[in-house]
């Protein structure tokens, strides 16, 4: 018999409709579409465009370089406004004598990226506070305490270098690297967690003593437990300098349509027991020139220049500069990244049908699209990774709660704030920039720089009409030609661990996918994947019990949902089916699951657009190779946007990049060169 904890979740604010969802498979590989597209594909050319493919063609051999127009501004800024920046250390926009001297550097700099054709830029505070401490040790939640004075109540009025709207992975990466640059920063986050998709909440069952800590979104990483590595996340750790504690794992699960493929990461199991079993007669022999032409072009992506050093305007040439025996040639020219996976796996003659549907399995899960929609520089990232010699999973220890927690120990350790509970309800405009924001409950904090980590039509929302109509009407056309992806449904549960593994193991591995059919991977109903990550970290869950979360991942369609009165019998019995079909998965692995429950909390697209505030519970944006997204500049002085709206996109590594490029564009040049004195430099060894 089920016991279901309504009073316990009603206090945690949470209804039985579960949790809000939901990132899918992540890996840090998902970072590199954006930045090696962004280093080859030109956009446009006028005003300082024009003056550096000038500059470009008269010293260097290189075709052409391309600043996004209105994203490099040379527009004057009130006097007042740029003194305030000024005094605040914000960096303004650059000057002519700037630019002309950037612009060769930029052409130096690039020159020596043998292949490639050109760069894309695309474009304290006294108040009622909720202070949210990470425990001592790995970075647990110690829970949200009110810390509140007389004072701080009567406040009506508050300054902050920069305010960020939001504490998804993304808003607090960018809080974290202005903080670590000197800039005081105040995170305003409306639910009672930091994190974003990625946060994590705690349940309990009647009878049973202890928390289970069930995480909404990503479960799978890698590339983080190494001191010296590529990913992006890692990079913000250590400028941070926090970081959770990683446990590391070797394999995980799938139930394909041929059979269950169970095998450990990396090369040796891959080819020794998968391609055997399913792949056709020449498998081996397509799977090993397959890997012989993308570990050149993943050794280029993985041990070359960092996201980090990212920039939307002229000072790039700096920050590339200082990488410059990093630039490796890309085999084929860089065009080639941006190409869909599928065209690359035609050229290297790929045809047999397993390796086919394993790489859009992977492709799929890293972004949302199969092979035909993912860009080449990502899956050749991540194939490298997943299938070098000593390769390894990642798993924080504290589940995501320890991850999110490093970041917000972060920004507080370098005198910024994270604030929970806290409803953006306008972004203040005055003079023609951004001066701020107002609450929901009245306060106002002001600050010369606002940052959206909002999905794109939550932050119009924000702006009042008519108070920047340039802005208004950017945010009114620009992502109309994007597509969303589905959303989710969700199912978590705590379950009775006897008889089973006592942790991950070959029998039993902590993570797993089902798919029902190669045919049409974005099918409704056809994917789930499944965590249990208390088999990782059994301080997840009490004693002699587990955790698992399952969920499809961005394939349930918005419409069969949005027209649902949730208290009507059509909704319970859609939401029963949900139910049903996820648990369905989770017994793949678990066969007597429904005799070991002992919580359960199912969760539908009604609930993600409740709990994550994301329209039509999307996931994000359905970007198909080679299509990007926007930059985080906006129209509006002072005014910028990152996380999934922006690009490179959805996943923890891309909205991670995104924060860091969107930090970047805010500070100074040379502040920016201190952030990226604190990466440690790294070597990748692709040998297979």
């Amino acid at each position: 018999m089920r016991l279901l904890p309504k009073a316990s979740l009603a206090a945690q604010g949470h209804s039985l409709e579960g949790t809000p969802p939901i990132l899918g498979f992540t890996k840090h590989s998902h970072c590199v579409s954006y930045e090696m597209q962004l280093m080859q594909r030109p956009v446009g050319s006028k005003g300082p465009t024009q003056y550096i493919r000038d500059s470009w063609k008269a010293g260097l051999a290189m075709e052409s370089i391309a600043i996004q127009p209105g994203l490099v501004s040379g527009r004057p800024v009130p006097g007042s406004s740029r003194q305030r920046i000024a005094a605040r250390g914000v960096a303004s926009p650059p000057s002519s004598a700037v630019a002309a001297s950037t612009s060769r550097s930029l052409g130096l700099a690039v020159g020596f990226a043998a292949g490639l054709r050109g760069l894309r830029i695309v474009a304290k505070r006294r108040a009622s506070r909720l202070a949210w401490r990470g425990r001592k040790g790995h970075g647990r939640l110690a829970g949200v305490q009110l810390q509140a004075t007389a004072a701080a109540t009567e406040a009506t009025e508050s300054e902050a270098d920069v305010v960020v709207i939001g504490s998804g992975l993304a808003g607090l990466t960018c809080a974290g690297v202005l903080a670590a640059a000197g800039k005081s920063v105040t995170v305003l986050e409306s639910h009672y967690v930091p994190g974003g998709a990625a946060h994590t909440f705690r349940a309990r069952a009647k009878g049973i003593k202890g928390d289970f800590c069930f995480d909404s979104g990503p479960s799978l990483y890698g590339g983080l437990s190494g001191e010296r590595t590529s990913s992006p996340l890692k990079h913000v750790y250590q400028i941070l300098g926090e970081e959770p504690e990683w446990i590391t794992y070797d394999r995980w699960n799938a139930f394909i349509p041929e059979g269950e493929a169970n095998a450990a990461i990396g090369y040796e199991e891959f080819v020794s027991k998968l391609l055997p079993r399913f792949g056709g007669p020449d498998a081996p022999q397509q799977w090993e020139r397959l890997m012989n032409r993308i570990i050149p072009m993943a050794d280029a992506i993985c041990n070359g220049p960092p996201p980090s050093f990212v920039r939307e305007d002229l000072g790039v040439a700096a920050t590339l500069a200082r990488y410059l025996t990093k630039l490796k040639s890309i085999p084929g020219g860089p065009q080639k990244l941006s190409e869909p996976f599928s065209q690359f796996l035609e050229d290297a003659k790929v045809t047999d049908p397993f390796i086919k549907n394993w790489m859009d399995m992977f492709a799929f899960l890293l972004q949302g699209l199969p092979s035909y929609g993912a860009p080449t520089s990502m899956m050749a990232y991540m194939m490298g990774d997943m299938y070098k010699k000593n390769t390894c999973l990642d798993f924080p220890k504290g589940g995501n709660e320890a991850l999110v927690g490093a970041l917000v120990r972060g920004v507080e350790k370098h005198g910024g704030q994270v604030l929970l509970k806290k409803h953006v309800e306008e972004v203040l405009v005055e003079g023609g920039r951004a001066a701020g924001v107002r609450l929901k409950d009245g306060h106002v904090i002001r600050a010369p720089t606002v940052v959206s980590n909002a999905d794109w039509q939550v932050t119009r929302s924000l702006i009042k009409e008519g108070s920047a109509p340039e802005l208004e009407d950017y945010l009114k056309t620009t992502w109309k030609e994007y597509k969303l992806l589905k959303s989710f449904i969700h199912l978590h549960l705590g379950f009775r661990g006897d008889g089973l593994p006592s942790g991950h193991c070959e029998e039993f591995p902590a993570q797993w996918g089902v798919f029902n059919s190669w045919s049409d991977l974005e099918a409704p109903r056809n994917a789930v994947l499944v965590s249990c990550p208390s088999m990782l970290d059994p301080d997840l869950a009490p004693p002699g019990h587990h955790v698992v979360h399952a969920y499809t991942p961005a394939t349930e369609p918005w419409e069969d949902w949005a027209d649902l009165d949730e208290g009507s019998s059509e909704y319970k019995k859609k939401k029963q089916e949900a139910r049903d079909f996820l648990y369905s998965a989770v017994a793949r692995q678990v066969p007597d699951l429904e005799d070991r429950v002992v919580l359960e909390l199912v969760g539908t697209p009604r609930t993600h657009r409740r709990f994550l505030r994301k329209p039509s519970g999307t996931y994000g944006l359905r970007v198909q190779a080679p299509e990007m997204l926007p930059g985080h500049k906006t129209p509006l002085e002072g005014f910028h946007m990152c996380g999934d709206s922006t690009a490179p996109g959805i996943g923890v590594p891309a909205v991670v990049m995104s924060g860091h490029i969107c930090a970047n564009n805010i500070m100074s040049v040379p502040e920016h060169w201190q952030i990226l004195d604190k990466i440690k430099d790294w070597t990748t060894e692709l040998e297979i």
